[in-house]
């Protein structure tokens, strides 16, 4: 699995708005400076942000892009999401196939893993919101991401348990 250019530029901006705007406007043409990206891709890329009501646009000369909802209610699975294809589509079928039209969807163990696999993507990236990796350093984002990842490993383990000790208590 891989996240396109488009996915990760579209973090980065929308990040950049997070950590530039101070409730004001943020021209694209100075995301396009400060991250390195082109301003034609941004505008693409915004297109699709502002119809998933990530960013607002302020038309003008004192214009630019604002974050829509609060940093803290935008997370980044939803930026990449408005962007980025279904990861368990792409997975293991085409853009014209899905899981329901599958052949062999009844028998096959790998299709299975791909979509735990992309739950699991989901829910991580899901637990990350702009406000958690706004203004921060590197190791204090790094650190921040391992906390959330060990404990959505954690409360995954908790829910298997309980589904074990259920099981468990119904079979004797």
């Amino acid at each position: 699995m891989q996240i396109s250019t488009k996915g990760k530029y579209s973090v980065r901006a929308v990040l950049d708005i997070a950590q530039h705007s101070n409730g004001a406007p943020v021209p694209l043409a100075a995301i396009s400076k400060r991250e390195g990206i082109s301003l034609l891709f941004l505008e693409q890329l915004f297109q699709q942000l502002r119809k998933g009501n990530v960013v607002n646009s302020i038309r003008g000369p004192h214009g630019g892009y604002l974050l829509a909802r609060d940093p803290g209610d935008i997370t980044i699975g939803e930026i990449v999401r408005l962007i980025e294809p279904p990861l368990y589509a792409s997975s293991c079928f085409s853009q014209d196939e899905s899981a329901e039209k599958c052949r062999i969807a009844d028998t096959c163990i790998g299709g299975a893993i791909w979509k735990q696999l992309a739950e699991h993507v989901d829910n991580f990236l899901d637990s990350i919101s702009l406000a958690d990796l706004a203004n921060q350093t590197k190791p204090e984002v790094v650190y921040g991401l391992r906390m959330k990842s060990n404990k959505l490993l954690a409360d995954r383990s908790k829910r298997v348990e309980a589904v074990q000790e259920a099981e468990a208590v119904e079979v004797a």
